[in-house]
């Protein structure tokens, strides 16, 4: 049996969330943040540490879903660097609309500055936006 070529391609989908330290309704708590569809798969992304956080002593930053809290984060961020770290890609595809989930942590004094960008690249298996052939 011969392989079956397919002709659909898409576009990958991005998602892109700023977080201000202001934003974060409880640290410690998982909060919906970015949304994907139903057959989603995450391709790529970052996390950035645009403005370091101030507190006292930590603030970290985990990125998952419900099933596990840092599917996309090897590691908690550390928000008090300023710096680029790339998604954790594992090649997981959701299986409903589902919502990403930031697990922002901190201890310590609470910060008063810290901004950070989540960036997600996705693919949304069986969605076609034009052909090839």
């Amino acid at each position: 049996m011969a392989i079956k070529k397919i002709a659909a391609r898409q576009e990958p989908q991005v998602a892109i969330l700023t977080i201000k330290h202001s934003d974060v309704t409880a640290y410690g708590t998982a909060e919906p943040a970015i949304d994907v569809p139903g057959g989603a798969i995450v391709t790529g992304g970052d996390i950035t540490v645009v403005e370091p956080w101030n507190s006292a002593t930590t603030a970290t930053l985990k990125l998952g879903d419900k099933a596990d809290d840092d599917r996309y984060t090897a590691a908690a961020v550390d928000l008090k660097t300023a710096g680029r770290t790339a998604l954790t890609l594992t090649g997981h595809k959701h299986v409903g609309i589902e919502s990403l989930q930031a697990l922002l942590a901190q201890t310590g004094a609470a910060a008063t500055k810290g901004e950070v960008r989540i960036t997600v690249q996705y693919l949304t298996e069986g969605r076609a936006t034009a052909s090839l052939g």
